[in-house]
């Protein structure tokens, strides 16, 4: 009856997640999560971390005995707009959630040179919308080499209404390497 119970609620939590939170446009995210199950995570922009604490909390549902490993990217402290957590506080918050949490200060293109290598096979990249596109394009050279063709990756974008996630794969960024190599 135990397990009936848990199942019920991980159901219900599901259907709120995936069709019911807030915002919005973030809720594809919980369905990729619930079909894939990832279990490697990388977050550029951590911002307020509310949605990586949220993200990992969901994973661990549908990851089994596997400890989520997370790795956010933010400039924490240094952000211009000063609306990030600090380093320290994103650390004790995220660990918290019982995930293998990693945090790098940085952009994405100071970043990911050095920790690319270490974070093969990831299986969900998440970008924030509060990322320079051309910061972000400067690392793309370096994502072959965490993500595999079936990772997945949300790129918030600031659209005319509102912000929205564009889901990405890996040959995505591929097609767009050689276009700028044929340019």
């Amino acid at each position: 009856m135990k397990g009936l119970k848990l199942t019920a609620v991980r159901f219900l939590r599901y259907l709120y997640q995936a069709h019911l939170s807030s915002p919005a446009h973030q809720r594809e995210i919980y369905r990729e999560i619930r079909q894939h199950a990832p279990t490697r995570i990388v977050q550029i922009g951590v911002g307020d971390g509310v949605l990586a604490q949220q993200v990992i909390d969901f994973s661990q549902q549908y990851a089994g005995e596997t400890q989520i490993e997370y790795t956010g990217i933010d400039m924490f402290e240094a952000r211009e707009n000063k609306d990030g957590l600090p380093l320290k506080q994103a650390h004790k918050c995220l660990v918290a959630t019982g995930a293998k949490v990693k945090l790098t200060p940085g952009t994405a293109s100071m970043a990911l040179p050095r920790l690319a290598n270490s974070l093969p096979n990831t299986q969900l990249l998440l970008i924030a919308a509060d990322q320079e596109t051309s910061n972000v394009n400067a690392a793309i050279s370096w994502l072959p080499r965490m993500l595999t063709e079936n990772s997945v990756i949300f790129w918030e974008r600031l659209g005319d209404d509102g912000l929205h996630m564009e889901k990405l794969s890996l040959s995505h960024f591929a097609a767009e390497t050689q276009a700028r190599r044929a340019a």
